[in-house]
């Protein structure tokens, strides 16, 4: 006769295993989910660039994204409680709280289009925590389970080079090598993506182990409910990625027509470098004024790019010049002669003006000057004009060397207002849209309303109805050029 107290023990274990298969299914599904948007992303990252992240739909497809990742790691929590891992369970926790404030910080970021002094330590901490939650799978209690001492051993790999890699990035100064680091960490990421898999792997050895499906009501219900819920996930992530590829695709063709204008720009530029008495080294574009005469003055124009494209294609670190596009055509060449400047912006780094973020702007200053033996150049109408990070740039070269610059022309763009007393002798026509989602319009308003405050007389035009992308709406503004080229300074 079969012992009750046995019998009850096996019921028991049969239903606990009913239920944990189950959520076996669940979690694979949620983690194979998590898998591939990390792929996506980097893959997304790649085909895009920085313009991924500017994208309307970037922000709903991320939190989706992590939606999943969240609801595949409680599974794997509750699995770790269901066994009792205690050290991998708390750790664990811990580390998904981190992450969690981690990309909170984020997408604050990405919102406000502005940079947060947390973000750095933040992600480091992050790290840190998630190497320790490695390291406990690695050789706690769950070293017993060969995928999950994998997938400690992955996320270690992965853990320590982003680490290392950010921590070097930190410490460098050598633009050229951040650059490596910044694609190094961007690689890392992405391999990161794919940490769930192993969780996978586990949940499916486990699942051959256990008992038959429990086909009861109550389990047949629970199942449907999973069934509506992954499928919602799925639908909920898809929609928004469609609509993520679409905008990249909209965006990366017109990258590409815009850089066959670039290509034909620089076919009239000659390329330079500089090298300072520290070493570092500059690339540039310069134009010379169209039927150049040595003993005539003229003005320089310098015409900040974007930035951030690959240090090693020259003509495309031109990209974003907009001002030298514009001055670059034959009708602008012979009615407003005058040299044009292009530098190069190293990946990783900026004109200034961004907080928190490297900039290599004495750099540039030091180039601009070198340039002072150059015949025919006139060191009292020297100018400056940028769009977006080139705008930062143009507030950020008028604040930190109003000596250098007669006038200067910032469009979507933005700089620390306290400065702003220091400009307010300096000719100033800035330009915004008021819709720009972007760089925010506020940039440019607290700007101009401090140079006023401080008695300055500055130019403000802002567009009601437009956004980030402007430049056609400035370059057509009436009287912008002669304006510019009208400005000198008195000493």
């Amino acid at each position: 006769m079969p012992d009750p107290y046995m019998l009850q023990i096996q019921l028991n274990q049969q239903n606990r295993i009913t239920m944990n298969k189950s959520l076996y299914h669940f979690g694979i599904f949620f983690l194979g989910l998590t898998a591939a948007c990390g792929l996506a992303l980097g893959i997304f990252q790649f085909l895009f660039g920085v313009q991924l992240f500017m994208q309307n739909s970037f922000v709903p497809w991320f939190l989706m994204m992590h939606i999943v990742a969240i609801t595949g790691v409680i599974i794997v929590l509750k699995y770790y409680h269901y066994q009792k891992y205690w050290a991998a369970f708390y750790t664990g926790m811990i580390a998904t709280i981190a992450s969690l404030c981690y990309n909170a910080i984020f997408l604050k970021m990405l919102l406000s289009r502005s940079s947060s002094n947390y973000y750095v330590p933040v992600v480091l901490i992050s790290l840190f925590i998630t190497i320790l939650y490695t390291l406990i799978l690695i050789f706690s209690s769950t070293r017993k389970k060969i995928w999950l001492r994998i997938a400690g051993a992955y996320m270690l790999v992965i853990g320590l080079v982003l680490v290392l890699s950010i921590g070097w990035s930190l410490l460098s100064k050598d633009v050229q090598l951040n650059g490596i680091l910044a694609k190094i960490i961007q690689w890392t990421s992405m391999a990161g993506g794919l940490a769930s898999v192993p969780f996978i792997m586990h949940f499916l050895s486990e699942i051959k182990l256990s008992n038959p499906e429990n086909t009861s009501p109550v389990k047949q219900s629970l199942k449907n409910t999973l069934g509506i819920i992954q499928t919602l996930a799925l639908i909920a992530v898809l929609i928004p990625g469609v609509m993520l590829t679409s905008e990249g695709n909209s965006s990366k063709y017109w990258d590409d027509v815009n850089f066959e204008k670039t290509k034909r720009m620089a076919q009239l530029f000659e390329s330079r470098s500089f090298v300072n008495s520290k070493g570092d080294t500059l690339f540039y574009h310069l134009l010379k004024p169209l039927n150049f005469d040595p003993r005539k003055k003229y003005p320089l124009v310098v015409s900040l790019p974007y930035g951030g494209q690959p240090a090693t294609d020259k003509i495309r670190q031109m990209e974003g010049a907009v001002a030298a596009e514009e001055l670059s055509t034959d009708i602008n060449r012979l009615n407003y002669p005058a040299f044009l400047f292009i530098p190069n912006c190293p990946p990783g780094s900026g004109w200034g003006g961004i907080p928190n973020y490297p900039s290599v702007d004495s750099l540039v200053y030091e180039a601009i000057s070198s340039l002072d033996k150059e015949p025919g150049i006139d060191v009292k109408r020297r100018y400056v004009t940028g769009l977006s990070r080139g705008g930062y740039g143009a507030w950020h070269f008028i604040c930190t060397r109003p000596d250098m610059f007669a006038a200067a022309i910032p469009v979507s763009g933005g700089e620390d207002p306290k400065l702003a007393s220091r400009i307010v002798n300096i000719p100033v026509w800035a330009f915004h849209g008021a819709k720009d989602k972007n760089v925010p319009v506020s940039g440019s308003r607290n700007m101009i309303n401090a140079i006023k405050k401080a008695g300055g007389n500055p130019k403000y035009t802002e567009f009601s109805n437009e956004g980030h992308n402007i430049w056609y709406q400035v370059s057509i503004t009436p009287g912008l050029w002669d304006w510019l080229f009208a400005q000198k300074r008195n000493q």
